[in-house]
């Protein structure tokens, strides 16, 4: 038995989503043949069989799925395969049967007995996860913030910024703001209860985005960022929450970014270190725009898009909602990208993209041995 393990340069996504399969289930797949389609937050992978052998797959279509775990196995024959295909199944039905016929991992099943979580009551269109009992755990605890520090204090006159997101996008938010005088991070909040309490870059995460409201009425913060460079999706959905507790949005922008004359731009951006602005070039609301990136003259960036480093535009090219660059992607002159289009890593964008579709480049993995010295 060997399993597939996803092979990814991607250092910023944890899960992946299976966008397709290649080959059936069962089938027989050659050596370096076409496996499987995996999605992540910076590019498209196709993975390729790392040997020959009978493919037993682990995972659907749309289904996020681990980059550190199997999404496949591979056997050397049939009988070997069906055996332990059984095996899966009986273990399944274990499950089912202990989640009151909810279907659910054999690990959620475990988790859901250490935490007193009635697996009945959970989402049933999906295969359970632990992750959906350790949320659904959390959602009915009391929270006691009495024990949580409060965001810090600032000088008159500096506006006092809340961190969303307690992730690496917030310690590059914490680092602009620490070389603008006008500006200061105060807090952090963050849905993940782990992080509750700890500091990042000495900024406290202060509790979870149930509090924004609670906060801004109470006077410690003026202002809001969200920090969450791998999800355009969770940058709208916070951004929709934050105007419906009435919280401002406000820009971060790196002093070492050039903003251009003629420039419009909305709130809520990120802009880091040593991006360019064209002149006259339209920038909304909610963007993440990652180190070294240059959006050159009229060009037009909608909402709530997030880049990699080092993306380049030319001149008059648009971006839609939600679109997601990776990393190191060049787009011709005159290019639209519609709504929610994801472009992989390492891309050159010739021609417009409409809503909806993603550009795929192949990850091409190499072998890394020890060199051999005479």
């Amino acid at each position: 038995m060997k399993p597939v393990i996803i092979p990814t340069p991607d250092v910023n996504s944890e899960t992946g989503i299976v966008v397709a399969w290649f080959v059936e289930n069962g089938q027989w797949i050659d050596a370096q043949a076409d496996l499987v389609e995996i999605e992540t937050s910076k590019a498209v992978i196709e993975v390729v069989a790392p040997e020959s052998g009978y493919l037993l797959q682990l995972a659907s279509v749309k289904d996020e799925v681990s980059l550190t775990s199997p999404v496949a196995l591979l056997f050397d024959d049939e009988a070997a395969l069906k055996a332990h295909e059984a095996q899966l199944v009986a273990q399944r039905e274990a499950a089912a049967a202990a989640g009151a016929g909810v279907r659910a991992s054999v690990k959620a099943v475990k988790r859901a007995e250490e935490l007193g979580v009635d697996l009945s009551t959970l989402d049933a269109s999906h295969l359970i996860t632990v992750k959906d009992v350790e949320a659904a755990a959390a959602a009915g605890q009391q929270v006691d913030y009495s024990t949580l520090p409060l965001p810090l204090t600032a000088q008159p006159g500096v506006e006092r910024v809340l961190i969303i997101g307690g992730g690496r996008g917030a310690t590059q938010v914490i680092d602009i703001f620490a070389d603008l005088p006008g500006q200061q991070a105060v807090g952090i909040v963050d849905d993940n209860r782990d992080k509750w309490g700890v500091e990042l870059a000495g900024v406290p995460v202060v509790g979870g985005t149930d509090r924004l409201k609670e906060l801004l009425d109470s006077g410690h913060y003026d202002a809001a960022i969200i920090a969450i460079s791998t999800s355009v999706a969770a940058r709208r959905k916070l951004r929709e929450l934050c105007a419906a507790n009435g919280v401002r949005l406000t820009n971060a922008i790196d002093r070492t970014s050039k903003v251009a004359t003629g420039v419009v731009m909305g709130k809520g951006n990120v802009i880091c270190a040593f991006c360019h602005i064209g002149t006259e070039t339209v920038v909304g609301d909610n963007n993440f725009f990652s180190a070294y990136n240059s959006f050159d003259h009229h060009n037009v960036v909608a909402n709530d898009c997030s880049t990699g480093p080092g993306c380049l535009t030319s001149s008059r090219v648009k971006l839609g909602d939600q679109v997601r660059l990776g990393t190191g992607i060049h787009i011709e002159p005159g290019v639209e990208l519609g709504d929610r289009v994801q472009v992989a890593s390492g891309a050159t964008i010739l021609r417009s993209v409409p809503a909806d579709h993603v550009v795929k480049t192949k990850v091409v993995t190499t072998s890394v041995v020890p060199s051999r010295r005479s």
